[in-house]
């Protein structure tokens, strides 16, 4: 699975690796057809919610997509989290995989 994480205006911190490398791991034995996850982690002094999370999973030929806002951005980034596993579930369901892996 490649793995791009992207930091705009804010300091990757150790807890937030910890989640997404707990994520990534969940990720990889419940959805095996993710083949990359894009992250995008921004920091907007202009905002109340100025922590933004912006997730893309490619899966089945499909860029499955979540984008989160928050005050905190350990909230934001598991709010990404989870919105993007239930679409990741969803794209399972709707398109099934054929015994293709």
């Amino acid at each position: 699975m490649n793995i791009d994480i992207v930091t705009e205006h804010v300091a990757m911190r150790p807890e937030w690796h910890d989640i997404i490398g707990a994520w990534l791991d969940r990720c990889r034995h419940r959805h095996p057809d993710v083949d990359g996850v894009d992250l995008i982690l921004r920091h907007s002094d202009y905002e109340p919610a100025g922590e933004t999370v912006d997730l893309v999973a490619r899966a089945r030929g499909r860029r499955l997509r979540t984008a989160t806002r928050a005050t905190d951005m350990g909230t934001a980034l598991c709010d990404a989290l989870d919105g993007l596993d239930r679409e990741i579930a969803l794209n399972e369901a709707v398109r099934p995989s054929h015994g293709l892996h």
